[in-house]
């Protein structure tokens, strides 16, 4: 059992909740509808889509919400290769072939079929840190606390890049892989009167930004679509992921990498590396490796260039072998397609 795990079961266990305080079910019409009852009820209320997430921490009371806003009615499940609706099941990602070839892979690699039938894009991509200090019976800087308790206890599974304070990972696969694709994020806003656009890239939250969160949406603003650019026909991508088992778990580390290809020569490329900081972090310097070069002959250089400035937490070293060896194989995927 992972430290995740055994630190959940220790918190539980410690509350000694397991069934919800009572809150009300609202449900909204349309996405103004939603977006004004989030802001009506401030603080009091949470927006539940698949609830794979928010169910949880209602379920053991880990927050008491007094209003549910219901968004299942309200959000796009569509699936098209241009754009996804943020209320589409994982499931749905995973299995479609027109998508991406690393969205595909990342989507398939979430959680456990069960929970990909029922969990949405949206709520994978937006869902809040996994530490076990956070989830577990202590009071760190997330939870409001005085100090990052990994920094002091087992730092495992905790941050090689973009800790400052805090030290969490970002959790999702799919946003590792949407990243590396460029993708939009559409965004129902009711101070713009509607849908605002931007880079997905740029909704994640360092802890600089925003200690309390892993995004930086106001609490009435409703991510609605992803949207994707249009896939070139020489642009190839890949995923790669590392966890304790094959299923259930979350990454220790994982790679998205996205290459823009003219023969064998790389054109453009974006390297993204996952469960190693805060947000989804751009490996800047292998991107900048890969471009202009024939991509077979660049592979070991941009492994290497992949973890240049990592800080490893007295624990967490291991997680350096793990990018460089995940970039490899993603590298390899792709070269192997020309």
């Amino acid at each position: 059992m992972s430290f995740f795990a055994a630190s959940r079961l220790a918190a539980k266990s410690q509350i000694g909740i397991d069934e919800p305080a009572s809150f009300r079910l609202l449900q909204p019409k349309n996405l103004e509808e939603a977006a004004r009852m989030l802001e009506e009820h401030g603080a009091a209320a949470v927006a539940l889509a698949g609830g794979c997430d928010i169910l949880e921490k209602i379920k053991t009371q880990w927050i008491a919400p007094s209003f549910v806003v219901n968004l299942k009615p309200v959000l796009s499940r569509e699936v098209m290769p241009e754009k996804i609706g943020a209320g589409a099941t994982v499931a749905q990602v995973a299995k479609n072939a027109a998508l991406p070839t690393a969205l595909r892979q990342a989507a398939i690699r979430v959680a456990t079929p069960q929970i990909r039938n029922v969990g949405t894009l949206g709520g994978n991509i937006l869902q809040d840190s996994r530490c076990p200090y956070y989830r577990g019976p202590w009071h760190c800087y997330r939870a409001g606390g005085l100090t990052c308790d990994a920094v002091r206890g087992y730092t495992h599974e905790h941050a090689l890049f973009g800790g400052e304070r805090c030290f969490t990972v970002t959790p999702s696969d799919t946003a590792v892989a949407l990243v590396a694709l460029d993708a939009e994020a559409e965004i129902y806003s009711l101070e713009k009167n509607g849908a605002r656009r931007s880079a997905l890239s740029d909704i994640f939250a360092l802890p600089t930004y925003d200690i309390t969160r892993m995004h930086k949406l106001k609490h009435d603003e409703l991510l609605t679509d992803v949207v994707l650019p249009e896939q070139k026909p020489t642009a190839r991508s890949a995923f790669r992921k590392a966890s304790m088992r094959e299923a259930w778990d979350f990454a220790l580390a994982s790679v998205a990498i996205h290459c823009e290809m003219e023969g064998d020569t790389c054109r453009e490329a974006r390297v993204v590396l996952g469960a190693v900081a805060p947000i989804p972090w751009r490996a800047l310097e292998a991107e900048d490796v890969l471009r202009g070069g024939k991509l077979k002959d660049r592979i070991e250089d941009a492994v290497r260039a992949s973890v240049n400035g990592a800080e490893a937490l007295p624990h967490n070293h291991y997680k350096i072998g793990l990018i460089k060896n995940l970039v490899r194989e993603c590298l390899e995927e792709i070269a192997q397609k020309e």
